[in-house]
C-alpha cells in the first residue's frame, strides 16, 4: 500500500522544490565570473590569489562538514522549518559581499552560505522522498538533476553579464531565493516521517547492524573517486576565468558562456547515464569519465584562442556528468538500505571538501608551471587512471544491484545461522 503523502498544491510543490534545488549549483556558479575582477580589488591583501580561490570554494567546506549535522536536525525536528531558515540565511550570506569590504569578511560570508546550501539541499531531497513513492520519487530525483544542470547554463552567462558591471553585482542574485520563500510555506506541508524512530535499544540494534554492513572498502573508493574529481573538475570555475583573460583576452561575460558551455555538456550526458550504465560497468564508467576529462584538459592546455578552450571544456564537462550518477549507482549496488542514506551522504561531503581543496591544491603548482602545464599535466595523469580503471574493468566483475542482498535476506541468513 502506498504510503505517499497527499499534496494539496502538487504542481507548485513540484515546481518549488526543483526551483530550490537550483539554489545549490548557484552557490558557486553566480561568483564564478568575477573572480578576476575581485582578484584585482584586494590585489594587496596577503595570499590573495589563494583567498579569492576559497572565496568560490569555501562553501563546499561548509556543505562537507555540515550535511550530516544538518541531516541529523532534519530528521529529528522536521525539513518544513529548515528549509524556510535556510533559504533566508542563504539569502543573506550570500548576498553579504556586495556590501563587504575586505576577503576575510566575503570568505565569512561564504562560510555561512555553505551552511544555509546544506540546509537547503538536505531538506529538499528529504522532502522528495518523503513525499513520493518508488517510481514517482525516482522521476523528481531525475528533474531535481536536470534543474540544478539548467540552472547552471541560465546561470553562469548571466554573473558573467553582471561581473562586467562589478564583481559586488553577481552577490545579489542570491537574494533572489527570497522569491521562493511564499510557496515553500504554502506548499510544501512537514511530513510525520521524520519522526518514526524506535526505542534506545532498537536504536542501538541498528548501530550495531548498520557497522557490520558498511562496506567499507568500496564506500573508500568510491569517496576518494568523488574527493579527487572535484579536486580536479573544479579547476574549471576556479582557474578557467583567469587562463581565459591570460589566454584569449576573455571578458567576464564571455567567460560566463564558457564555463556554461561545460555544464550543459554534463547534464546532457547525465541524461544518457541510464542508457551508457545498461552497457558498462561502473568501473568501466570510471574509465570512461577520466578519459573524457583527460582529453579535455589536454586540449586546454594547449589551445590559445577562446574556441579551443570552449572544445576542452565541452569534452570535461562530458566526463564530469558520469560522476554523480555513477558513484551514486555504485553506492546502491553495495550498501543495503539501513547504511544507503548515511553512505550517500559520506559521498556528498566528499565532493564538497573536494570542491574546497581544489584552489588549495591546484593554485601552488599553477603558480609554480603555468595554468597551461598545469591543465597538460592533470590530462596525462587522467589519462593513467583511465587506463588503470579500464584494466580494472577487464578483470572485475563488480557487484549490481541485482546481486545486493537485501535487509530482508541479512536478516534470513543471520536467523539461519542461529
Amino acid at each position: 500500500m502506498s504510503s505517499e503523502i497527499v499534496l494539496t498544491r502538487p504542481r507548485l510543490a513540484q515546481a518549488t522544490l526543483l526551483l530550490a534545488s537550483m539554489l545549490t549549483i548557484m552557490a558557486g556558479a553566480t561568483i564564478a565570473p568575477a573572480l578576476p575582477a575581485i582578484q584585482r580589488a584586494f590585489s594587496t591583501t596577503p595570499n590573495a590569489s589563494i583567498l579569492v580561490g576559497l572565496v568560490l570554494t569555501m562553501h563546499g567546506l561548509f556543505i562537507a562538514v555540515g550535511a550530516p549535522i544538518i541531516g541529523s536536525i532534519a530528521d529529528r525536528y522536521g525539513r518544513r522549518w529548515l528549509l524556510l531558515g535556510s533559504t533566508v540565511i542563504y539569502a543573506l550570506a550570500g548576498g553579504s559581499g556586495f556590501v563587504m569590504d575586505s576577503l576575510v569578511a566575503i570568505l565569512a560570508g561564504r562560510a555561512v552560505l555553505g551552511l544555509a546550501v546544506a540546509g537547503v539541499m538536505v531538506t529538499v531531497t528529504a522532502l522528495i522522498t518523503d513525499y513520493y513513492e518508488e517510481n514517482r520519487r525516482e522521476t523528481v530525483l531525475g528533474r531535481q538533476g536536470a534543474f540544478m544542470s539548467l540552472g547552471g547554463v541560465v546561470l553562469l552567462p548571466l554573473a558573467g553579464v553582471l561581473a562586467d558591471i562589478s564583481w559586488r553585482v553577481p552577490f545579489l542574485v542570491y537574494t533572489l531565493a527570497l522569491v521562493l520563500l511564499p510557496a515553500m510555506a504554502f506548499a510544501l506541508p512537514e511530513s510525520d516521517r521524520h519522526k518514526q524512530s524506535g526505542n534506545r535499544s532498537m536504536i542501538s540494534v541498528d548501530l550495531r547492524r548498520m557497522l557490520t554492513r558498511f562496506p567499507l572498502r568500496s564506500l573508500v573508493l568510491i569517496f576518494a573517486l568523488g574527493l579527487v574529481s572535484q579536486i580536479l573538475f573544479y579547476m574549471i570555475p576556479v582557474q578557467i576565468p583567469f587562463y581565459l583573460e591570460s589566454q584569449a583576452g576573455g571578458s567576464a561575460t564571455l567567460v560566463g558562456i564558457a564555463l556554461a558551455t561545460s555544464t550543459f555538456a554534463g547534464g546532457v550526458v547525465s541524461l544518457l547515464y541510464g542508457r551508457i550504465r545498461t552497457a558498462m560497468s561502473v568501473i568501466a564508467i570510471v574509465a570512461l569519465l577520466f578519459g573524457f576529462m583527460s582529453i579535455g584538459y589536454i586540449i586546454i592546455g594547449v589551445s590559445q584562442t577562446f574556441l579551443g578552450i570552449v572544445a576542452g571544456l565541452v569534452i570535461v564537462g562530458a566526463g564530469i556528468g558520469f560522476v554523480l550518477p555513477n558513484l551514486n549507482t555504485w553506492i546502491v549496488a553495495v550498501t543495503p538500505d539501513i547504511v544507503r542514506g548515511r553512505a550517500l551522504s559520506g559521498l556528498t561531503s566528499a565532493i564538497f571538501l573536494g570542491q574546497f581543496l581544489s584552489p588549495i591544491v591546484i593554485r601552488p603548482v599553477s603558480e609554480t608551471i603555468g595554468l597551461s602545464m598545469t591543465f597538460l599535466g592533470v590530462g596525462v595523469i587522467l589519462a593513467g587512471g583511465a587506463v588503470m580503471f579500464a584494466l580494472a574493468a577487464m578483470y572485475t566483475t563488480p557487484l549490481t544491484k541485482s546481486d545486493s542482498m537485501s535487509d530482508e535476506q541479512l536478516d534470513t541468513d543471520k536467523a539461519l545461522d542461529k
